[in-house]
């Protein structure tokens, strides 16, 4: 058979019951059925006319993938097994992008860790201290469903591929990067690793779309997180003024409604390609509403170089209602 484009054919090969006693364990919340196959067939990938390459698929035939079925499509092909007979056999066939990791193998086919992770995934180690770093960063708690938990990426995939570019953009979050992330958009795996010693011990990890983490942070030299080192493309990190109703200019700010109001901030940090002329300093009005800021308690320098721990919040730039400017002010 001949298939095209990023797809792959996939042979199922185990029930998900087995590879779950193997150590492969999925959140009980996590509502996207998962799969898992040995890749017999691999399509040609994309070309790019732009550049006139051809750009690959990132499987090899024999990895064995875990996948999300409901994207892919079951087909049925005749396969000549080895006394010469030929069977009918299941398959599904499914775009390479929706292979969420590939597992590592021994010469057994026993499971011994990670091989890689979907292009624009990370996968992270979470931390043993929960909402309180070592460094004095409190992760808020927005709601009784969403909760920010940090730790540490131990792998990261190649990153999405740019076709204008013709090249893959790389995740923000690398490994050894200390991140911040949301629990309810993570992928939980306990998975069979091989540590120093040869053994094979199961360790539990986070597999989260890199588009899902805001911040990187900074740590001292023994590890503590301290600070921020960068925020997600496309955002900036702010602290709020006073909660009066007015900017420090004496501009009256209207509630909105129900769902959120005006707030006057100060920029701290910028994320990168943002397309406005907001910088670092700038005050701002944003419409503060549900779920589209997020609370953090960070240690942030003063002028005097001393450290304090205040409120700030990470928005999306296209959240910015106004830059005020000398004279507003």
């Amino acid at each position: 058979m001949k298939i095209l484009d990023f797809n792959v054919i996939v042979e199922n090969v185990e029930s998900l019951d087995k590879l779950l006693s193997g150590g492969l364990v999925l959140p009980n919340n996590f509502t996207i059925p998962m799969a898992f196959g040995r890749v017999t067939q691999i399509g040609p990938g994309r070309f790019n006319e732009k550049h006139n390459v051809q750009v690959p698929v990132d499987l090899e035939v024999g990895d064995l993938v875990v996948y999300n079925p409901g994207v892919s499509k079951e087909i049925e092909l005749s396969v000549k097994a080895e006394d010469g007979t030929v069977q009918k056999k299941k398959f599904n066939k499914v775009m390479s992008t929706e292979c969420m990791l590939v597992l590592a193998e021994d010469r057994n086919g026993q499971i011994i860790g990670i091989k890689s992770v979907k292009e624009n995934y990370v996968l992270i180690k979470r931390d043993a201290t929960d909402k309180k770093t070592a460094g004095g960063i409190y992760i808020l708690e927005m709601n009784k469903t969403i909760n920010n938990i940090t730790g540490t990426v131990y792998l990261s995939g190649p990153g999405k591929y740019n076709a204008e570019l013709n090249k893959r953009v790389p995740c923000m979050a690398q490994p050894g990067d200390k991140v911040a992330f949301i629990e309810m958009q993570a992928i939980q795996l306990t998975i069979p690793m091989k540590n120093e010693k040869g053994e094979i011990v199961k360790e539990k990890f986070y597999e989260v779309p890199d588009s899902g983490l805001d911040i990187l942070l900074t740590t001292d030299k023994e590890g503590n997180m301290n600070g921020v080192k960068k925020i997600k493309d496309k955002h900036v990190l702010v602290k709020r003024a006073s909660g009066e109703k007015k900017t420090s200019g004496g501009i009256y700010l209207p509630e909105l409604d129900q769902e959120g109001h005006f707030v006057e901030a100060t920029v701290i940090m910028l994320g990168d390609k943002l397309t406005s002329d907001v910088k670092v300093g700038d005050k701002i009005v944003y419409v503060d509403a549900k779920d589209n800021n997020k609370e953090l308690k960070l240690p942030i320098a003063g002028a005097d170089g001393k450290v304090t721990t205040e409120k700030c919040y990470i928005l999306a730039e296209s959240d910015i209602e106004v830059i005020l400017d000398d004279e507003t002010l």
